[in-house]
């Protein structure tokens, strides 16, 4: 950023009411540029646009310029990005759009801001493809929203190169889990050659086989063209989709990218002072495409030192998830550091989480932070079984509902209005991405307590969505977004995520219980085996004899001293298993085809001979 104080320098303001009050008071439209530190095109911008006299003169004098970094806040960019990075977006002193655009170089700069100027403040116009989404929700309407995101999916896979849409190419983890998901219920092979050949494109085009690690997307539809930023978010998600993979299918290419993917995060964006992980890697396009010999010895690139909550949760969950598959011990170890250093330095009790270490005490509390910590921790409770991380999950379910949860269905994406942290002008946002992830974790919840009101939560969270899956991605009346035509558009990450926590409530989870001492071996090799096991909607937990007598009981399983496992679904449970390798086979035979045959009879997990 250039210096604020200087005439020759864009006098930038943070985002917050003091910028709005200068708009209306001075009857000057709010100039928001949406930046991040690992964006290519932003950097040009600055040097271009954002560097040039005319431009400088023309925003200090006629506009209230605000600068906002995308990661520190992800609410801001959800209602005003324009349909990629950077985004320029013209608001009145009430925070509507006036007019907006993605990079502009310096000329088109100009020539918006006259325009802008010309007619302020101006009606807001409508918000692009409304009409087309009306459309088409209105043609699928004998379909059900679950239905329509198969239909949407089926309908734009790439058969050729793998993944959805044409270009740019966006690794859409979240479809692919769902893909993944339909086939380990139903067997069905296209859906897993959807998945694989999708993950084969990535790792081909996507995967840096130098330094590790994958880029962020791809500018071409055979993914061979990556922009070279590297995310936290982008490397932990993709790391938990491949290891999914390779327990489905074996494959020990997905094993080798995970393990790379996870290796990069520990040695580039790992700080081992913190015991957290930074946010990003920039894309120096002339360093990657060094020679391989010379890239040692040249300057890496930046690597963002910010901290956020929820990325950093995510990839504790896919350390969780590599503990189990890889047999890795020390991953787990790696997972639980984090997610106590989360605790420790950034959740604040009933003010929730702190979005970024070391940030403002005062800034904005956000649901995918929360969203994500709970279902790590989760997660974690089932890998080691140590109840604190049950017992903090319990505790983050109830700050999310008092400080994002609207009486009339759904969660707001940043804590509500009268909360601690509240901020205007942003109107409230329901988002459908996170709303199914805290879904599938409330229902995860309900499954480990046995609390039936977890799992009505979960529905309600849903329910809000059914009438605009999969054409929108948020509730919420502000036309100022094009984020859609960015993310929806391209790979369908909320519909995805929606379309299998819908499933996952209809069909219920596979609740794995290990009856067993925590020091019996064999209890020991029942939970591993579990957890290294693919199930779709699979939750894995240890109910001890003596500890967890009074669970047991209730539960209605046998206090035996021989440990078993049982695989229940709804009520109902199988026969006890007692050997690894009949836990390894309960993919392939596909258990929840026994329990439809058994829905005629009652009982809460009734013991199966």
């Amino acid at each position: 950023m250039t210096d604020q104080n200087g005439e020759d320098s864009i006098r930038w303001l943070e985002w917050g009411e003091d910028a709005f009050a200068a708009s209306r008071q001075e009857g000057k439209p709010l100039l928001l540029t949406l930046t991040a530190t690992w964006c290519h095109w932003c950097h040009v911008m600055d040097q271009t646009s954002y560097s040039d006299p005319r431009v400088i003169e023309r925003i200090n004098s006629g506009f209230i310029p605000v600068r906002v970094d995308v990661d520190r806040r992800p609410d801001i960019s959800r209602r005003y990005n324009q349909g990629g990075y950077p985004s320029v977006a013209v608001l009145d002193g009430g925070g509507e759009l006036l007019a907006g655009r993605i990079y502009t170089p310096p000329d088109e700069m100009l020539a918006l801001l006259a325009q802008v100027s010309e007619h302020f403040p101006a009606p807001v116009p409508a918000a692009p493809g409304q009409g087309a989404a009306a459309s088409r929700r209105a043609a699928g309407a004998s379909q059900s929203p679950d239905e329509r995101v198969r239909r949407w999916l089926m309908d734009h896979y790439d058969p050729r190169y793998g993944g959805f849409g044409s270009e740019p190419k966006q690794p859409p983890w979240e479809g692919l889990r769902f893909l993944l998901e339909l086939y380990g219920r139903s067997g069905e092979g296209p859906f897993l050659t959807m998945v694989t050949d999708s993950l084969d494109g990535i790792i081909a085009g996507l995967y840096d086989q130098k330094d590790r690690g994958f880029f962020r997307y791809s500018v071409t539809r055979d993914w061979k063209i990556p922009h070279y930023e590297k995310m936290l978010v982008t490397n932990a998600s993709l790391a938990s989709l491949l290891l999914e993979a390779c327990q489905v299918t074996g494959n020990a290419a997905y094993e080798e990218a995970a393990a790379g993917a996870l290796r990069y995060l520990m040695d580039t964006l790992h700080d081992d002072e913190s015991g957290l992980f930074h946010s990003s890697q920039d894309a120096w396009e002339d360093f990657y495409r060094l020679p391989w010999k010379d890239r040692d010895a040249a300057d890496r690139p930046t690597v963002d030192k910010t901290a956020y909550t929820g990325w950093n949760a995510c990839a504790a969950s896919a350390f969780i998830k590599a503990g189990a598959v890889l047999g890795a011990p020390g991953h787990l170890k790696t997972a639980a550091r984090t997610l106590e250093v989360l605790w420790s330095d950034l959740w604040e009790g009933e003010l929730g989480f702190q979005h970024a270490a070391g940030g403002s005490p005062n800034q904005p509390r956000m649901l995918d932070d929360h969203v994500a910590f709970l279902r790590a921790s989760l997660e974690l409770f089932q890998a080691n079984g140590d109840p604190i991380h049950l017992e903090r999950a319990v505790q983050v379910a109830a700050v999310i509902d008092r400080l994002f949860g609207p009486a009339e269905g759904g969660y707001l994406d940043v804590a509500a209005a009268g909360a601690p942290s509240a901020e205007a002008p942003l109107a409230g946002d329901r988002p459908v991405l996170e709303n199914s992830l805290l879904a599938e974790a409330l229902a995860v919840l309900a499954c480990l307590t046995g609390d039936a009101a977890y799992q009505e939560r979960a529905t309600l969270a849903l329910s809000a969505f059914e009438t605009i899956v999969p054409d929108s991605s948020f509730l919420g009346d502000r036309p100022s977004r094009r984020v859609e035509e960015d993310e929806e558009a391209l790979f369908l990450p909320a519909g995805s995520a929606w379309a299998r926590a819908r499933q996952m409530l209809a069909e219920g989870p596979v609740h794995l219980v290990v009856v067993g001492a925590s020091g019996n071996p064999t209890a020991q090799s029942l939970m591993a085996a579990g957890l290294r096991t693919y199930l779709p909607h699979r939750v894995v937990q240890r109910l001890d004899p003596e500890a967890d007598r009074e669970r047991i009981e209730s539960i209605g399983f046998p206090l035996e001293a021989e440990p078993a496992l049982y695989a229940c679904m709804n009520g109902m449970c199988l026969a006890p298993i007692r050997s690894v390798r009949e836990v390894e086979r309960l993919l392939g035979e596909r258990p929840w085809k026994q329990f439809a045959a058994l829905q005629q009879e009652s009982g809460p997990y009734p013991q199966r001979t």
